[in-house]
């Protein structure tokens, strides 16, 4: 799942041990930085 906002998009990344939230910026010609990156963790049951 990738949302989009002009030059800013954020990005769900599915793991083993977690979820991740990219934000990422357009660092142009369709390159994509990430700036910054969030864990959700998983819930253990």
């Amino acid at each position: 799942m990738t949302k989009r906002t002009n030059s800013y998009r954020h990005k769900l990344v599915h793991d083993a041990g977690a979820d991740f939230v990219a934000y990422q910026r357009n660092s142009g010609e369709g390159v994509w930085q990430t700036v910054s990156v969030w864990m959700i963790p998983q819930q253990v049951f």
